[in-house]
């Protein structure tokens, strides 16, 4: 049993398992990686003496939404909080992180190893990462330091921070990762890295320079310029990410990085950005809201219902509801809900509304949001479902892909499309007889 009522820092440590290092004076190095083939990496140089592999980015396939009906799950038994009490005294003591050599998706486990405090990152975390678990970190020495700052030092120049939870530390995308619904580039990194140096709420030069890497998808009286440093300026002192964060929230506004450049925009973009992050998972038998906000709680976008919506369903479906997905944009999961429980759906700057298209429009939905209502354009009685898929590949080797719904598709190609569909079936039909005993 951990005890809550210790002697000293040191019993603390012991106690979670905490290693105590032996080197009087703090070193940090990390050298540049090679890729698991043995051939060089592109190295991307990560602040003075930090070095990361650049493997090839993964590419995330999507399969198919099964939704329905089935049992109930087992619940979770709640951890002491005396644990988390201990942990978080371990994250103020000096720690010694030591790894050569080892792939991110190992690492992880090896800090766990080495300061006694369990670590964790999820599969959904890393795919924020360029090339995910894959990443290579060839040397990497961190002592005498907290081990707050030393996890802080390895996983910050990767997007990551972390969070304390009842049992464990979990490391997670911060926000403005997470908004890029995809793995940051190495140069967003690095442009996240040089926007944290800053001073932009207190130094005349920081802002300008934070000006020359903007970009604004905004309209507003005064000039968005003129009225976000004004902002920035309001907010004061604070690191250049945070500040922008405050600012921008401040205005109404969202951003996030696009390679070497900051993007400012509506934050109904940034919600629809993140609804694009590929999802797994798996829930049966539960309230259908807990299964909304499941799917929301995956890309932490917020998700409501209007008074009334859940209450129009069938008894049997508010409370026994299953989804079944795997590496599916978030969207795509929310809009086979919709279409399995004829519901329509608003998403605007505040997150996802669903709400009963029989009854008024939604009291939330902004002069910006966008409704989607089960059956729209396709008259299938489907949710605006997608039809297709464009791939559009990028300089650095990458691709970005954009799902097409039926309602965005012209009425030339919707032609083409029935035309391509009916050759398709034909075919099949043509290839079943002939195979038919």
């Amino acid at each position: 049993m951990i005890q809550a009522n210790l002697d000293s820092k040191e019993t603390a440590r012991r106690r979670v398992g905490v290693s105590v290092p032996t080197e009087d004076t703090a070193h940090r190095t990390v050298a540049h990686a090679n890729d698991a083939d043995g051939g060089q990496c592109p190295p991307y140089k990560l602040g003075k003496e930090r070095w990361w592999a650049v493997p090839t980015l993964q590419v995330l396939v999507l399969s198919v939404v099964w939704i329905g009906m089935g049992r109930e799950t087992a619940g979770q038994t709640a951890v002491p909080s005396s644990k988390r009490a201990l942990i978080e005294q371990a994250l103020g003591e000096p720690t010694k992180i030591s790894l050569d050599k080892v792939k991110l998706g190992d690492a992880v486990a090896r800090i766990t190893e080495q300061t006694g405090v369990e670590i964790v990152m999820s599969p959904e975390s890393m795919r924020y990462v360029p090339d995910g678990a894959g990443a290579v970190i060839q040397r990497v020495n961190i002592a005498n330091v907290p081990l707050r700052q030393g996890l802080s030092e390895l996983f910050s120049p990767l997007g990551m921070t972390f969070e304390l939870r009842d049992d464990r530390v979990e490391i997670v995308p911060k926000e403005v990762i997470r908004c890029l619904g995809r793995a940051a580039t190495w140069a967003e990194l690095r442009t996240l890295e040089d926007l944290a140096k800053m001073q932009p709420g207190l130094d005349a030069k920081a802002l300008a320079a934070l000006q020359a890497r903007i970009q604004f998808q905004v309209s507003t009286q005064g000039g968005a310029w003129d009225v976000l440093s004004q902002t920035i300026r309001n907010v004061g002192a604070g690191a250049g990410d945070q500040v922008l964060s405050v600012a921008c929230a401040n205005l109404g506004w969202g951003w996030c990085l696009s390679e070497d450049h900051i993007v400012i925009g509506p934050l109904q973009q940034e919600i629809r950005r993140r609804l694009q992050t590929p999802i797994t998972l798996r829930m049966s038998g539960r309230p259908v809201f807990e299964v909304m906000t499941a799917v929301g709680q995956a890309v932490h976008v917020p998700v409501r219902t209007e008074p009334g919506a859940i209450t129009s369903l069938p008894s049997s479906m508010q409370n026994n509801f299953s989804v079944s997905a795997k590496d599916q944009p978030a969207e795509q999961v929310l809009a086979a809900i919709a279409a399995n429980t004829g519901l329509g759906y608003l998403i605007d700057p505040d997150g996802v509304t669903f709400y009963n298209p029989n009854m008024q429009a939604p009291k939330s939905a902004p002069s910006g949001g966008t409704a989607v209502k089960p059956g729209a354009g396709s008259g299938s009685g489907g949710s605006d479902p997608y039809v297709g898929k464009i791939v559009v590949p990028l300089s650095n080797g990458t691709s970005m892909e954009w799902l097409v719904r039926w309602s965005e598709l012209p009425e030339d190609l919707r032609e083409r499309r029935a035309d391509d569909l009916e050759r398709s079936f034909n075919q099949l039909r043509e290839k079943s007889a002939a195979t038919a005993p």
